[in-house]
């Protein structure tokens, strides 16, 4: 379904309260605007006009929270929205006296949103970093904490939401980028612990919940990167599995939690292997994991040098699904594949390959659908980027639609399902790129 405005693309799409909503320039008022649908044309409308689209749509709860553009009034603020026009405004003006402000990193942690506010005097000048808070009212929208200058401040370069504290992976000249953890009050925002002590750094990344803490990848000097876990205190943060041993580490990656277990993947030295592990995430005991399957590279001799990690993944009832990006450092990607597992060594098994070779695109994330299939885009040289559905059978992975026939690409992405429908971005010959939309039921796939 082309939607009924033009120009630059709609962006943001987010599912809230069973409805896609979305940002995108409306020209007949000649504004921005933030817009919701039902999956028809007449249901694709307005909610609210700002100067300019809006961004970082995020849901809390029962509130859809936003970036209202910038204007000479208020600049790029905080909006808060029920999905009706009476019920979408302004939150509070974050905005200082004079200066330049950015908010970024939204991220819902229980009923509230945490969020970063980098406040300068220019805009290409160096400004603070701050961590605040709202609940979507003028006075539970504070400041929990000035990080300090930003250029002293490195990130967050990972954020994390585990019951009703937020993590994150800070640098502070000190220390280094480490794990730190918020409350949402000052004096509960702190670091968790030094893994690697000094001011080098582990960089904690994946930051990922399973079983009420946070699983994260970290390098501590002495085990390589390898599988931590933390409960927000420096003696509840631990290595989990030391997976390779030697400095070198494994380069784990934490993926997402399947069937109540863990997934992570762990790559051989030269990347010359990616194994899938799963280990149960219970606090309570120390786990070790099992191996799942072990994926050789095809490209291991080749003369360039691989880096390899999984892009994205979608969990259903009985598969997860993955994708492993191998990258040689080029703007395009040298191969994606997409991947399922039931958790067995048999039943993991390649679907497609390659995704996508486009730059341009990210990597997609299938959508589940009720009867236990996926959608997602692929490419083929057929058709070039379309949408393609799988059912996790390397058979039955195939072309659901070619949009713009023939070898060009419609390019589809940002792929949501909202309600009945599963919506996504695509350009056809005729409208440029505009919001089209899937029924869900299997019977009009």
């Amino acid at each position: 379904m082309p939607g009924p405005f033009g120009g630059p693309t709609p962006t943001d799409l987010t599912s809230f309260r069973g409805r896609l909503f979305f940002s995108a320039f409306d020209f007949e008022a000649g504004k921005g605007a933030l817009w919701r649908s039902e999956g028809t044309t007449a249901s694709t409308v307005p909610v609210k006009h700002l100067v300019d689209p809006p961004g970082r749509l995020t849901v809390v709860d029962k509130k859809l929270f936003f970036t209202g553009g910038f204007s000479e009034e208020h600049g790029a603020e905080l909006w808060v929205s029920d999905g009706t026009t009476a019920g979408t405004r302004l939150i509070k003006n974050l905005r200082p006296d004079s200066g330049y402000t950015i908010l970024e990193n939204f991220i819902a942690v229980a009923d509230t949103l945490f969020f970063f506010r980098v406040v300068r005097p220019a805009i290409i000048a160096s400004g603070n970093v701050e961590l605040w808070r709202s609940n979507g009212t003028s006075a539970g929208t504070v400041r929990v904490k000035n990080l300090g200058p930003e250029e002293a401040v490195n990130g967050p370069l990972d954020v994390a939401s585990v019951g009703n504290r937020l993590f994150m992976s800070l640098g502070m000249p000190e220390t280094g980028t480490e794990l730190w953890v918020s409350d949402g009050t000052s004096a509960g925002t702190r670091l968790v612990k030094d893994i690697l002590p000094g001011t080098g750094s582990s960089f904690p990344r994946n930051l990922t919940a399973a079983a009420g803490i946070l699983y994260f990848s970290a390098n501590d000097g002495e085990h390589g990167r390898e599988l931590w876990r933390s409960d927000g205190t420096a003696r509840g943060t631990e290595l989990v599995e030391d997976t390779r041993p030697g400095p070198e580490g494994s380069e784990a990656q934490p993926i997402t939690v399947f069937k109540k277990r863990l997934y992570f993947a762990t790559f051989t030295p030269g990347y010359t292997a990616t194994d899938l592990r799963k280990l149960d995430p219970d606090p309570t005991c120390h786990p070790r994991s099992n191996r799942v399957a072990t994926i050789p590279n095809p490209y291991a001799n080749s003369p360039r040098e691989f880096f390899i990690f999984v892009s994205s993944f979608t969990a259903t009832d009985r598969k997860l699904y993955f994708t492993l990006f191998y990258d040689v450092g080029s703007p395009a990607p040298f191969d994606v594949q997409l991947w399922r597992t039931d958790g067995t060594t048999q039943g993991t098994k390649l679907l497609h390959q390659p995704l996508i070779v486009s730059p341009d695109l990210r990597v997609p994330t299938p959508v589940p659908t009720d009867d236990g299939r996926v959608v997602l885009y692929a490419y083929d040289t057929a058709h070039g980027h379309e949408l393609w559905v799988s059912n996790g059978q390397p058979g039955g992975t195939r072309l659901l639609q070619d949009i713009l026939p023939g070898p060009a690409s419609s390019y589809p992405q940002d792929l949501l399902r909202a309600g009945d429908f599963i919506y996504f971005t695509a350009q056809d010959a005729v409208h440029g790129r505009e919001i089209w939309v899937l029924p869900v039921p299997p019977d009009r796939m």
